[in-house]
């Protein structure tokens, strides 16, 4: 969730709080208290608003974290197979190797000129027993390098394992955090929204539709998005809060060129908005949205030239 009022709504409201609190507006108007719990409401949503993008950003980065990590458990998983495979033919001529020398079939000189039939033989059977005794070597030489290699590897499983599920309890910790702070601000806009719709509406024209939709980040907005804000605010008195500049590791929002219009959980709205803004692509410098893809299921981005 990524999120000032229009800086005339902003303006006229702190000027109206400042008539109040020196007696410029009659004590008796009943909207005085409304513009000052009004001023007092924004601006506590829009701490809100900064401790959720803050919120949002830790989290994305530890999903980036437990991704990682999922990814090195998964290749460590694929190469301890890998290695289990390999072991099992080594394994297999051991074995055989094994049984043949149980079962009688000694490979040593010595039986050898115990048992030949003649010279010749002697000779062939010692030629037969070397080719046998090397193979044999390298058979288990490579039996026990794999062995170490498989012991190796089925460690680091063992450890990514554990740094997958600490990552996976990190990020859900975040996510819970996250939609903690989600509850609370849109339990603040509400209110904030409740608040100016209580107001006088003479006092309601002078502050603006923007006096009841918090926003954060407006003022470093390029000409487009700073338009496209002010007639979202105007047009869709229904939106939740609007972000601009933030930080962000993608250039949109640092760059001032990008606005998330927060909706809540109205998606009907969320679809108005999305088409609208694409109808007036040409009139907003629009270069996309994006809408009903992952994360942006509470709001619509727009990114303009």
């Amino acid at each position: 969730m990524k999120f000032r009022v229009p800086t005339a709504g902003f303006a006229a409201l702190g000027v109206l709080s400042s008539l109040a609190l020196s007696g410029g507006i009659a004590a008796a108007d009943p909207g005085q208290d409304g513009v000052l719990k009004l001023k007092e409401l924004t601006q506590q949503a829009e701490q809100l608003i900064g401790s959720v993008q803050s919120a949002q950003l830790d989290l994305d980065k530890k999903l980036k974290i437990l991704d990682e990590a999922e990814q090195k458990h998964a290749a460590d998983v694929a190469a301890l197979t890998a290695a289990k495979d390999q072991l099992a033919v080594h394994q297999g001529f051991v074995d055989t190797a094994a049984a043949a020398i149980y079962m009688g079939g000694r490979t040593d000189g010595l039986n050898a000129v115990l048992t030949a039939a003649s010279p010749a033989a002697l000779i062939d059977e010692l030629s037969i027993q070397k080719m046998m005794t090397d193979e044999m070597t390298t058979q288990m030489q490579g039996y026990h390098r794999i062995s170490q290699e498989a012991q190796a590897v089925e460690a680091a499983s063992a450890e990514s394992a554990v740094q997958a599920k600490v990552a996976a309890d990190a990020a859900a910790a975040l996510r819970a955090d996250l939609q903690k702070k989600q509850s609370e601000l849109q339990t603040k806009v509400a209110l904030v929204k409740a608040t100016y719709s209580s107001l006088p509406a003479p006092l309601q024209t002078v502050l603006g539709p923007g006096a009841a939709i918090p926003t954060v980040g407006m003022g470093g907005l390029v000409p487009n998005a700073r338009a496209l804000a002010a007639y979202i605010i105007a047009t869709y008195p229904g939106v939740q809060s609007i972000g601009g500049v933030r930080s962000d590791p993608l250039p949109d929002h640092p760059s001032g060129r990008a606005i998330d219009i927060m909706i809540g959980g109205d998606m009907g709205l969320g679809d108005a908005i999305n088409a609208d803004v694409l109808s007036k692509a040409g009139q907003f410098g629009v270069s996309y949205t994006m809408w009903r893809v992952a994360s942006h299921f509470d709001h619509v981005h727009v990114t303009v030239n």
